[in-house]
Formats: C-alpha cells, structure tokens, sequence
C-alpha cells in the first residue's frame, strides 16, 4: 500500500488535471467557436493568417493544413548549388532577418487573376467587370515568451488585395474596394500552485460578402475575456470570469431599388462565479452562478437587449485520460428591454451536455448542446478531425447558434449548419481540398405582436470550394480555388454564382 503522502500527492494532482479539464468558462459558454458557412464565405478573399482563432481552420488555409516536409534524402549530391538551391539560401537568409527572439515577422505576396459571377451588390455585371489580376501584400507578427509563471503570446496579421480592373466590383465598391483585412489576437496566462489566471482577447475587421444581408458589406468584431481560478484544498476549488464582445456590420452595398441594410451593433456581457468539488479523482460538481445582458443598437435608432441570470449544477465525469463528459442543468430568468409584448422571457429551465473525446493526436471530438443565457433556442455544435494518414485529413463542424437579427428590430436570428472539409495530399508538393457547406436561416419573433412574419436574407444557403495548391519551394506555391455558391439573396437564390482564381503565393 503507498504511503499517505504519496496518496494526497496523486490525489491533488489528479484534482488539479481535472479542473483544467471541465474549467469551461462560464462567461462564455452561449459563445459560438465552430466556424460556420456565413464566416468561410465572408472571409473566403481574406489574405494572410487569420490570428484572431486559436486554431486556423483548415477551410482558410490553402493546403487544407496538410504540410508535407521536404526530404532531400534523395537528391544527388553535386559539387556546386543550383539556382533553386540558391533562391532557397536567400529565402532563407531573408526569413532569419524577420527573427528578432521571440519577437517573429512573416511577409508575403500573392499575385493572380480572379474570375467572378459574383457582385457586391448582386446587380447584373458586363463580362469585362467580372475578372482582375490582383495582387496581395500580407504581413503576419507573432510573439511568444514565458516569465517564470507568466506566459504570453500575441498575434497579429493584415492583408491587402489591389484589384487592377476598376470596374471589377464582387469584392466591393468605394470603401470596400481593394479589401483590406486585419485580425490579432492576444493571451497571457499565470499558473502557481494554487492560482491560475488568463486573460485572452481577439479583434477583426474586413469586408466581404455576407450571406445574411445578400451583399458585400464591412464586418468588425472584438472580443475579451477574464478567468480566475485557485484551489483552496485538495477537493475544492472557485473561481470567476467575464466576458464582453462586441461585433458591428456596416456599409451594406444593396441595388438601387432595394432598401438600404441598416448597421448593426451588438455588445455581450457576461460574468459568473463558480466553486468546484472533486467527489473523487475522476468526478467533479461545479455549482455556476452567471448574469449578463446583450445589447443590440440599429441605425434606424432602434435600441433593445435581454439581460439573464442563471444557476447551475454540473456533473463532469473523467471516463478516460482523452475522454470526459458533462451534463448539468438549473434554472434561469430572461428578461427583456425595450420590446413590446416579449415573449421568450420569465422563468425557465436550463441545461447543458457536452462531449469531449481525443483519443489520439490524429483524432478529435468535441460536441456541446446547451439552453441558457438569454437562448430562445438550444445551441449546439460539433466539431471532429481526423488525420487519417500523413497525407489525408478531414474536419467536420455542425453548429446551431443564434442572436440580435442584423437587419431588424425584436427579432433573433437562428442558423444551423453544417462544414466539411477533405484534404489530400496528391504527389510530392501537390495537394487538393475540397470543402463543401450548408446554412438554413429562421427569423424568430421576439415580440407577440411586431415583426412576427417578418424574414430576410436567403432561408437557406450552401458553398463548394475546391483547391489545387502546388508547393513549389518552402516559401512559393501556386494555388487554385473553385468555388460555387448559391445565389444573392432571395430573389436570385436560385442562381449559381461561380469563382475562380489562380495565384503565385510567396511567403517568408
């Protein structure tokens, strides 16, 4: 039999991986992470890394995120370098020059031709106006330092795309023409025996063309959140966190004989507080207070907002090291400002159940299905991976989220969807993706007596994309992409959209 001690070591530690395993922030748990269809579309002409997710999505990226190392175990041994040898050194030389400890700068080019049926305000363009060479200068800066029990890492990235053709309008027009995009995201972490602290915060801009308005507008969010958390004894622990975001749709570019889309803003705030009780050393009870309010403020001058506070009970149970489940419900109030005759308000129920199961680095899968905060319907989403050999990979996300309607008053906005991607590594530096999405839209009342028929935007909505990306050296690729969508709003739904483009990406 060990000893005590040793039993009160395994014990606490046992305790303390369990907590960072169901430690979910409160705050943030109505936050939609999946990536949807409305976003791979919007941002699909954005340049350069996308710093504001912790993860790129493999939809953003051109290889599928497929990266075959080059191997020269092959290559003959001469007495002299080539000219690629030559052109690599001096990449090489160059990218060194960008390192300055771990402050890290990447710098890239993408030059092209690109072809699109597609227009920023879904009006009929001449052929002349639907093609452009372009080109795309795109910086990307990372830091990463640990301090003793500190640890940092900011992220920023920015990409600008020159069209040559003036009259080439599916990327926008005025202000939105040649489109410039920007993302940067920020965590700082402090782990002690006992306390633990994080601080993250991410923030984007950029124009593109939005599935919800059926036109190109400009889209700006930012988000940040706090969390606390310290161990009082081997079996307890509590802690707290808050969260505000912020997003803001803008500059709709609509045709002359449709209304004009009102801008949008939409601020959430929430907090909770928690205390957690490890039962053994593979099953947790958290008890969860939360608040929070969301806010939404329409160019029309139409303001309004749901404020919510809920309690909960939940139930983590750790069936193995890479997989753990959570269950839990309580009750909550909703209750709404500046809406006539609400309906999805008073006392109500809450709940929440998730899956989380990694049972190899290949593998993953993480599914969550939840009523709370100020929901008028449950959230659910899903995301799974799996790399199925070095040169194969799928991803999968389904999500149903919901919030404030961007075009008009007392009404939420409901989607649900579904992103699948498949990559595959053909030969040596030539890889193809093809990725494959669909959207629904349901408008849902919040008041019993406006708005109750009231709908925009497409019902339902789907895109395919399929890229071609031949590595041609560490720092050059030239790339493909396909695309087909659905048409521009609801009177052209039925209208496939096409875009093609070919580029020289150079990055280093």
């Amino acid at each position: 039999m060990p000893p005590p001690v040793k039993c009160l070591n395994i014990f606490y530690a046992a305790a303390v991986a369990l907590c960072f395993v169901v430690f979910t922030l409160p705050a943030q748990a109505t936050s939609q992470t999946v990536l949807t269809v409305r976003e791979a579309e919007f941002r699909s002409r954005w340049v350069g890394p996308q710093e504001d997710r912790e993860v790129t999505p493999q939809y953003f990226e051109p290889n599928g995120g497929l990266d075959e190392p080059e191997s020269d175990e092959t290559a003959p041994v001469l007495t002299f370098a080539t000219l690629s040898e030559n052109m690599d050194r001096l990449a090489d030389n160059f990218r060194r020059r960008l390192h300055f400890g771990p402050l890290e700068l990447s710098l890239g080019v993408n030059s092209g031709w690109e072809y699109s049926s597609q227009t920023s305000t879904g009006e009929t363009s001449n052929s002349a106006d639907r093609s452009s060479f372009f080109s795309s200068p795109t910086l990307a800066i990372r830091y990463e330092r640990e301090i003793g029990l500190w640890s940092v890492a900011a992220r920023f990235a920015s990409g600008y795309t020159y069209y040559y053709n003036p009259d080439y309008t599916a990327a926008g027009q005025g202000s939105q023409r040649n489109p410039i995009s920007m993302t940067t995201g920020i965590d700082i972490g402090y782990n002690a025996t006992r306390l633990t602290l994080n601080l993250s915060a991410s923030a984007s801009s950029g124009s593109g063309y939005d599935i919800v308005t059926g036109s190109n507008n400009w889209q700006t969010s930012a988000s940040t959140s706090l969390s606390a958390r310290y161990v009082i004894t081997d079996s307890i622990s509590a802690g707290a966190a808050a969260s505000i975001s912020y997003s803001k749709t803008s500059d709709a570019q609509v045709t002359t004989d449709q209304t004009a889309q009102p801008n949008s803003n939409t601020l959430n705030v929430a907090a909770s507080t928690f205390v957690d009780y490890l039962l053994t050393p593979k099953t947790n009870l958290r008890f969860i207070l939360s608040a929070g309010e969301d806010l939404q403020t329409l160019q029309n001058g139409a303001d309004e907002g749901r404020r919510f506070a809920d309690s909960m009970l939940m139930v983590t149970y750790q069936i193995a090291p890479k997989f753990s489940v959570d269950a839990g419900g309580g009750v909550g109030y909703v209750a709404d400002q500046d809406i006539a005759n609400p309906e999805s308000v008073g006392v109500r129920p809450v709940y929440n159940l998730g899956i989380s199961y990694t049972p190899t680095e290949k593998t993953y899968f993480k599914t969550s299905y939840s009523f709370q905060g100020t929901d008028i319907r449950p959230n659910f989403s899903l995301v799974a991976g799996w790399n199925a050999r070095q040169k194969t990979r799928l991803s999968l996300s389904v999500y149903q989220n919901q919030g404030f309607s961007n075009l008009s008053p007392d009404q939420y906005n409901v989607t649900r969807g579904a992103l699948v991607t498949v990559s595959q590594t053909l030969i040596k530096g030539i890889s193809l993706s093809l990725s494959g999405g669909y959207e629904q839209s349901q408008y849902v009342a919040l008041s019993s007596t406006e708005n109750t028929n009231a709908t925009e935007g497409p019902p339902d909505y789907f895109l395919t994309s399929a890229t071609i990306s031949w590595r041609l050296r560490e720092w050059a690729s030239w790339q493909n992409t396909m695309m087909v969508t659905s048409g521009q709003g609801n009177s052209s739904s039925n209208d496939l959209q096409t875009r093609f483009s070919t580029s020289l990406n150079l990055t280093f």
